[in-house]
């Protein structure tokens, strides 16, 4: 089994979740290869290198903070999503990285001479791939105007052409947007409309609108805390409904069959106790109850309390909750923008 997680900008704290499920209660998943598109191949690599998760979720709304403190958010001048990038894979990719990852991951990208799709899973060293991470993630305008170089061609966000790559017909696909996804968000709404964009099937309903107006522009804590929680109760659902959940016995048996070559090649005791669905095993059952009330690990939900917490104490903060204040934030930009641009040109 395969996965693949879609392109969502500041709403990969949904692949987030996602990614803490799988780890916590089916870490078997984890050994096949994973694809991605955008902010999609971020979370990718951080499963193929057991990144750990609480430590990027802090470093990611360390990222949105300062996008919100200015006035055009992330549009800012002043704020340079590569830059914030950059720094953030330099810190958490580990040296052996690329050999991690190599054949495992697939990073869609889109060249920018044709706007073809390309799928790379090959890569020399931890620089190249992390270039590749960086072209996977550049959107014009937003990230910069000339977008960067892997192998000598430029490329710009796989999520132009390929948003959700499909590996075979084994790939689990993930997507923050209520659709046709395997995993996503399943809202209330009965609508009857989808689009396909970019190879991601996507309903037309108010709550996606709402969605899509978060890719670029990240909401408050609190808010992006609900959607890694959301990530994390359909990743489990999922688990439920395909029966994936397993006590560790059975995982270990279940590995060995996967990677034997023959089925020779396992003790025939195995082969006989073996059940690939574990119905009669009373262990799976106890662990498959437990997870029904599971929760995200208190290294995440800690980094969500404190951010949440911030963004809510002081003077400030409790002034721009008020819509007339943001208002007057708005009116102001004509003022502001101009002293914006010349800090960001000097500091250039």
């Amino acid at each position: 089994m395969n996965l693949s997680f879609a392109g969502c900008g500041f709403l990969g704290i949904y692949h987030v979740g996602v990614a803490v499920c799988f780890k916590k209660y089916a870490p078997h998943l984890l050994l096949h290869r994973i694809s991605g598109a955008s902010a999609g191949s971020l979370a990718a690599c951080c499963l193929l290198c057991d990144m750990p998760l609480g430590e990027m979720t802090s470093d990611f709304f360390r990222v949105v903070n300062e996008a919100r403190s200015h006035s055009l958010g992330p549009f800012s001048p002043r704020f340079n999503i590569q830059t914030c990038l950059l720094e953030g894979l330099q810190k958490f990719l580990p040296p052996d990285a690329h050999e991690r990852v190599n054949g495992k991951l697939h990073i869609s990208l889109t060249r920018v001479y044709d706007g073809k799709n390309v799928i790379v899973s090959q890569f020399n060293s931890r620089e190249d791939l992390l270039q590749a991470l960086l072209c996977a993630c550049f959107i014009p305008v937003f990230s910069g105007l000339l977008p960067p170089r892997f192998h000598g061609v430029r490329y710009m966000d796989g999520a132009f052409s390929d948003n959700l790559p499909t590996l075979d017909e084994n790939t689990v696909t993930v997507s923050p947007f209520c659709g046709g996804s395997d995993i996503c968000p399943r809202d209330n709404s009965s609508q009857m409309f989808h689009v396909n964009w970019a190879n991601t099937s996507i309903e037309l309903s108010k709550q996606n609108m709402n969605r899509f107006g978060r890719i670029l522009f990240p909401p408050r804590p609190e808010i992006l805390s609900s959607f890694c929680q959301q990530g994390f109760d359909d990743a489990l659902n999922f688990l439920h409904r395909n029966n994936l959940i397993s006590c560790t016995r059975c995982l270990s048996v279940q590995s060995t069959f996967s990677l034997a070559d023959q089925p020779t090649q396992l003790e025939d005791q195995l082969l006989e106790e073996y059940d690939p669905e574990c119905s009669e095993c009373k262990e799976c059952n106890e662990h498959r109850q437990n997870a029904l009330d599971g929760s995200m690990p208190d290294t995440v939900l800690t980094v969500f309390q404190t951010y949440i917490e911030e963004a809510n104490k002081g003077l400030m903060n409790w002034v721009f909750r008020h819509r007339g204040a943001r208002l007057l934030k708005a009116l102001s930009l004509p003022a502001t923008l101009p002293a914006d641009i010349m800090v960001a040109t000097l500091s250039k």
